[in-house]
């Protein structure tokens, strides 16, 4: 009986999860701020961390304990809307800006020697079309919106599960 009562009181992970994609968002997106995320994507993890802590207080007032699977949830679905969430954003900065990053690539790449492939030289001309008459490129916003969604769904249920291990640690030495 005890059981169920713990089950039905669980808050919802809806709100946690809405922290840390904000949390995760806003240390990825502003300049200076997101250079946190060169060190192992610490944004991402701390973003995890932030919403699993808020989950676990959540569940001490309710009489529960957190599990490690909470803190990975948590963690899994803010990495997945913290990633089309910041594609959209850079996406619409670039399009507002009227920046073509393909042009800053060749001319880095002029400044100092570099020769692209054939291959690349062939995809690159294709994303700077795309720029150049759309304000975005497909292509760019597939494979941004991929490498995002692959690494904040690494680091964010990492952030999660620590929280959540360090919330069962002190409750087990507690007991």
């Amino acid at each position: 009986m005890t059981y169920k009562k713990n089950i039905m009181n669980h808050p919802s992970k809806f709100t946690p999860v809405i922290i840390s994609s904000f949390v995760m968002v806003f240390l990825s997106l502003f300049p200076v701020i997101n250079l946190i995320n060169v060190l192992c994507c610490a944004g991402i993890i701390i973003g995890g961390a932030s919403g699993t802590w808020y989950y676990a207080r959540q569940l001490e007032r309710a009489g529960g304990y957190i599990q490690n699977k909470d803190g990975i949830m948590i963690g899994l679905l803010a990495g997945i809307i913290s990633a089309i969430i910041y594609v959209i954003f850079s996406t619409t900065i670039i399009m507002l800006s009227k920046q073509n990053p393909v042009e800053m690539v060749y001319k880095l790449s002029e400044q100092y020697g570099f020769n692209f492939p054939p291959e690349s030289e062939k995809v690159l001309r294709t994303v700077n079309d795309e720029y150049s008459r759309n304000g975005f490129s497909t292509v760019m916003i597939g494979v941004e919106l991929f490498s995002r969604i692959v690494s904040h769904c690494i680091f964010g249920p990492i952030g999660g599960l620590l929280v959540a291990s360090m919330y069962n640690k002190r409750r087990n030495k507690i007991q």
